[in-house]
């Protein structure tokens, strides 16, 4: 006979007997649970350890640039490689993974998919707003790999001779990117700003090269191989390149805080990795075995050639240009890390159509804690770079049209070229950060002078007024005598009247010239 129990079914839980009571299925299940709990509890350690021997010590995220070539050539290719040198000398395994989006590069860096990805100090500051993305991350850059140095190109057209006549003209630039460094530094060398030419905002240098070759575009700012395509499109001639700026388009790498001093020994081991990489690029048959191993790392269709083309527009940076870089040496009087930073994040603030309310400064993005660790990397190959070197100058460098000029007016006292201290803060604060960023050009400094006097003392007081400049700059900067050009054009090259004393002051100038090559 049916109980009223059998006959009315109570509650049951799903994927249990229904002949069972509930409350001997839920005896079950909590043996059950407790059953998976132990396993999970005894049995992690043991799958994490499996899975942690596949996994490599450090993942980074790369675009396809040929700066990456030293490093991912140690590393025997871009998968973890325990034949490559990067662990039998180095201790560490290594993937890098190519990701040129770099929206799916930040994201996968937050997620901890990745512990590092690239940068480029001088654009840095746009992404660094505390309301962004890497700014909330707390990233900051632990290392510096490479300077452009012409592998970033302003082109013109042939009817453009010099920074000034850009006024008003056609500049397609890809804003945000490299390139835009490049555009500001030319048309602040020339007094212009953005305001002063007409921006026309491209998705990438690629779209830049387009827009100049197709003849929308006076002017462009563009990546070698590129400029090749454009200056055999019309006629047309480079104006400046970061061959002439040698100090303002650097690359890096950056990380969160937090992940880099968990990992700090990985990092230092990376970073010492990459930067003996770096200076064995001096050497052309290493240097081709590198671009043979991105090619195929990266599956880069170009031919090797061209890769290696590319690597030769790079300077690959070493131990001591990080040291001076972060700031490290007393010595060092080029452009460091955080002035270029600290410039740039003026720069762009609100500028080039960006508008942002508070970067993070260069003490909370930087972290010079790896680069200190490393003390082992001495002698020539990993010196820091120094300045570059000119022959002598001659007529042709006393007579050839600047490419950007620079009038500054330096009150001497009557018949003196002995410079005050007022008159040497003006020449830092005006020429100093310049000629640093324009290190691979000349500098053709004039002084000028009214018509009071002898014209043939004028010239003499002109020109030992604009060797007292010079002088000033080369001892402060240490840069190369033989770079700088001197001229004493005394009252021949009036811009105002003479008949007025407002003119007379405007015709004592010192102008400061830059002179391509």
């Amino acid at each position: 006979m049916a109980t009223e129990y059998q006959d009315h079914a109570g509650p049951s839980i799903p994927g249990f007997p229904k002949k069972w009571t509930f409350g001997f299925q839920l005896i079950v299940l909590i043996l059950l649970l407790a059953a998976i709990g132990a396993g999970v509890y005894f049995g992690y350690p043991y799958i994490k350890g499996a899975t942690k021997s596949d996994r490599p010590d450090l993942r980074a995220g790369f675009n396809n640039f040929v700066g990456f070539a030293p490093g991912i050539d140690m590393n025997g290719g871009a998968a973890p490689n325990k034949n490559s040198r990067m662990y039998t000398e180095f201790g560490l395994t290594f993937e890098a993974v190519r990701m040129d989006d770099m929206q799916k590069l930040n994201d996968a860096l937050k997620n901890g998919l990745l512990d590092f990805i690239f940068t480029t100090t001088d654009i840095t500051p746009i992404s660094m707003d505390r309301s962004g993305d890497l700014a909330q991350m707390g990233v900051v850059q632990f290392l510096k790999i490479d300077d452009s140095r012409g592998a970033d190109v302003f082109i013109v057209d042939e009817s453009i001779q010099s920074v000034n006549d850009l006024k008003g003209k056609k500049i397609a630039c890809a804003l945000g990117w490299p390139s835009n460094t490049l555009l500001h530094a030319t048309l602040e060398a020339g007094g212009l700003t953005e305001k002063d030419v007409q921006i026309l905002p491209m998705a990438d240098p690629f779209a830049a090269k387009n827009a100049f070759i197709t003849g929308n575009a006076d002017a462009t700012v563009v990546w070698s191989p590129d400029d090749e395509e454009c200056l055999k499109s019309r006629a047309a001639k480079v104006l400046t390149s970061t061959e002439l700026l040698p100090n303002i388009i650097m690359d890096g790498f950056v990380a969160r805080k937090e992940v880099l001093e968990k990992k700090k020994d990985l990092f230092i081991k990376l970073s010492k990795a990459w930067l003996v990489a770096n200076a064995e690029m001096t050497n052309p048959a290493k240097m081709a075995k590198a671009a043979a191993t991105y090619k195929t790392a990266f599956q880069v269709p170009d031919d090797v050639s061209v890769i290696l083309d590319g690597m030769k527009k790079i300077h690959f940076a070493t131990y001591g240009d990080n040291i001076n870089f972060f700031g490290l040496s007393t010595d060092y009087t080029g452009l460091t890390g955080q002035q270029l930073y600290t410039k740039m994040a003026r720069v762009y603030k609100n500028g080039y159509g960006n508008n942002m309310n508070n970067i993070v400064p260069w003490a909370e993005a930087s972290y010079p804690g790896i680069v200190q660790a490393i003390t082992d990397l001495t002698g020539p190959a990993h010196a820091g770079e120094e300045q570059i070197r000119f022959d002598a100058p001659g007529a042709q460098e006393q007579a050839a049209a600047a490419v950007a000029t620079k009038p500054i007016i330096i009150n001497f006292a009557t018949g003196s070229w002995a410079l005050t201290p007022e008159m040497k803060d003006k020449i830092e604060n005006q020429l100093g950060s310049l000629a640093v960023e324009f290190a691979g050009m000349r500098v053709r400094i004039e002084g000028n002078t009214d018509n009071v006097g002898s014209a043939d003392m004028n010239r003499e007081l002109s020109r030992k007024r604009a060797k007292s400049v010079a002088d000033y700059l080369v001892k402060s900067y240490n840069f190369d005598p033989n770079r700088f050009v001197i001229v004493g054009n005394g009252p021949d090259k009036p811009v105002a009247t003479n008949n007025t004393e407002e003119g007379r002051a405007a015709n004592r100038r010192t102008e400061f010239q830059l002179l391509g090559k």
